[in-house]
């Protein structure tokens, strides 16, 4: 009996070591805290916050939940599969060091991805790119002639994608830009729902910057930019825009 009862609790702990195993690879969640990803709004997230899009990435997908606080970080890559969620009271803070930002396909970003699929950037929360902060170091780096590219060439946008598909981005609001707010080059399938985009550090930036897309969808967008606030290429196709208002309240219109 004695030996029957050892081999129950024996089962039973393999069962619910399984159990347990199943539920870590089916997770498809994942909190920024676990990463060591800080939300003090000083330290610098970036190396952290890249390891949790290779290690989901790496798990098959999935999304990287940020929660209340404020996440200082320069440029991270989104991978295929993998989207970040910013949660109500979560702003994701560009950094105002121009170092911390790199280029793909000659555009800085925030937030950046190259030939990757089903991507995205959803939530209630924020993203705060700092533009003035940001345009400030980039003055101060040109004049000391330590940065050999234009004020143009050197503002990283904020979202910036490029020979990509399946792309979501939803929800969240887009504050302070130095340069564009979010710009697509050669993507497929873009959805933009649900945002507002405001508070631009330059005249120069647009909210929506298109080049040689196929199948956009905005909807539900109040952008508060100069004009034009969405700009196109004219070589981008399969456009719909719903209920897409500038801060006058008229509705936008595509110009290329």
């Amino acid at each position: 009996m004695k030996n029957y009862t050892n081999m129950k609790k024996l089962f039973l702990k393999i069962f619910l070591l399984l159990v347990l195993n199943q539920g870590t690879l089916d997770a498809k969640d994942y909190n920024a805290s676990l990463f060591g990803i800080k939300s003090d709004g000083i330290t610098l997230n970036t190396q952290s916050i890249q390891k949790a899009i290779d290690f989901i990435s790496e798990k098959g997908g999935g999304k990287l939940k940020f929660y209340v606080g404020r996440y200082l970080t320069g440029s991270i890559q989104l991978k295929s599969n993998v989207s970040i969620e910013l949660n109500e009271g979560a702003v994701l803070v560009g950094t105002t060091s121009i170092y911390d930002y790199i280029g793909i396909q000659n555009a800085k970003a925030l937030i950046t991805g190259d030939g990757q699929k089903n991507i995205g950037v959803t939530g209630k929360g924020n993203i705060d790119g700092q533009g003035a902060g940001v345009m400030e170091q980039i003055a101060k780096q040109i004049q000391k002639g330590y940065l050999k590219e234009s004020t143009v060439q050197a503002r990283p946008d904020l979202i910036a994608f490029s020979n990509c598909s399946g792309i979501n981005i939803e929800g969240i609001n887009l504050q302070n830009a130095s340069g564009n707010f979010m710009a697509f080059s050669a993507c497929k399938q873009i959805s933009v729902k649900g945002m507002s985009i405001q508070k631009s550090a330059t005249r120069e930036s647009k909210a929506l910057v298109f080049k040689q897309n196929d199948g956009i969808a905005l909807e539900n967008l109040f952008i508060e930019t100069s004009e034009p606030e969405i700009q196109s290429d004219g070589q981008s196709k399969n456009i719909t825009l719903a209920n897409c208002k500038n801060a006058s309240g008229k509705n936008l219109i595509l110009k290329n």
